[in-house]
């Protein structure tokens, strides 16, 4: 069993900033009276499920997979959906920013995770030029914790609807009210489908991939919210049926989707008609400004910040993934948006034969 004092002290002096802890001082000495009776050894997981939740629910996400390796009963809190509904009454939830690579020693795509180191001042280590302190960094999600894998959200008037990223293929959403945190399932999907890509036009919600590439019949549908009823899209073609698709987009009415295959393909929903689009940049609306990403990774919109990935060669010969966040200031009276670096560096390093799948941000 896991000491009492270990989880307490590393929990709460450790992770929990100092800003944060005048709730707790209200509590210390209930808890100190019980922690020194000798009779009894106590431990962090003999407290009420309510403490350890309320706990849990204030400390960032960032840390969660390490400490889902405390024990089966800790993981299954922080998998629990109580959980979810504590940080939602705390408000304490976070914009996180997840990759999904293929490794070339790995059987399988592996997801990592951007995590900032708490209370650092982070710096631009494109103008010091030099390597990574390690304040930032793509950390693997540990596969105990792989269940817990973010789920593919979008938006759609007061809810949110969440797809499966696991190997284990769904045939429904989940759907979640952003006022009242109520979870329930939709109505299950044509075909069962994994790391699918989705997007949202003129209220309905178009479903992409994530199933086998000779679903010809299925490999993209939508779904009417109104209705509840989900429709098959037009079959594209083997050409177009891509097995691994980065996105989707909304462009001039249309919708393109991103793939990693060497071209992409669009599709009109007004038309019923797919055709071949030309590869082209990355981009990411943040307010109401497009930002057009040329030799990245991936881009996107971090907290109304822009986040841009890219790679380069490293002194190893291997390849070092870079990661920087830029704040946009668009200043009345001047039709120009400025842009300032908040911080640049390395967040991972890996083999150059590596694979960039797919990215996924959302706010849980």
């Amino acid at each position: 069993m896991i000491s009492f004092s270990w989880i307490f002290v590393w929990l709460f002096v450790v992770l929990v900033p100092f800003s944060k802890r005048t709730w707790f001082k209200n509590s210390v000495a209930l808890l100190y009276k019980a922690f020194s009776r000798k009779e009894k050894k106590l431990t962090f997981m003999s407290l009420p499920d309510e403490i350890i939740l309320n706990c849990l629910a204030r400390i960032s996400r960032s840390h969660y997979p390490k400490l889902s390796l405390v024990s089966k009963t800790f993981r299954s809190l922080l998998m629990s959906h109580t959980l979810n509904v504590e940080r939602f009454h705390l408000k304490t939830s976070e914009t996180f920013f997840h990759v999904c690579l293929k490794l070339p020693d790995r059987p399988s795509p592996s997801m990592f995770t951007l995590w900032i180191k708490p209370g650092q001042i982070l710096m631009n280590q494109l103008e010091k030029k030099e390597r990574s302190t390690g304040d930032t960094r793509l950390v693997q999600i540990p596969s105990s914790y792989y269940n817990k894998v973010p789920l593919y959200v979008i938006t759609v008037g007061s809810e949110l609807y969440g797809l499966s990223q696991r190997n284990d293929p769904s045939s429904n959403m989940l759907v979640r009210n952003k006022e009242i945190l109520f979870c329930r399932n939709s109505p299950n999907m044509i075909v069962a489908r994994a790391k699918a890509r989705a997007v949202v036009f003129y209220g309905k919600i178009y479903v992409m991939g994530g199933c086998a590439a000779n679903e010809s019949a299925n490999w993209g549908e939508v779904f009417d919210p109104k209705t509840q009823i989900w429709e098959a899209l037009p079959d594209p073609g083997p050409e177009l049926r891509f097995s691994s698709i980065r996105g989707i987009e909304v462009i001039e009415g249309k919708l393109y989707i991103r793939s990693n295959e060497e071209k992409d393909s669009v599709y009109d929903p007004k038309e019923g008609k797919w055709d071949v689009a030309k590869k082209s940049h990355l981009q990411c609306m943040i307010g109401n400004v497009w930002n057009l990403g040329g030799g990245m990774i991936e881009i996107a919109n971090y907290g109304g910040k822009l986040l841009i990935l890219w790679d380069k060669i490293g002194p190893s010969q291997e390849k070092d993934i870079w990661c920087a966040v830029i704040a946009l200031e668009k200043r009345d009276g001047i039709d120009e948006v400025w842009a300032k670096i908040e911080w640049a560096s390395i967040v991972l390093t890996v083999p150059c034969s590596y694979v960039f799948l797919y990215s996924l941000l959302n706010r849980w």
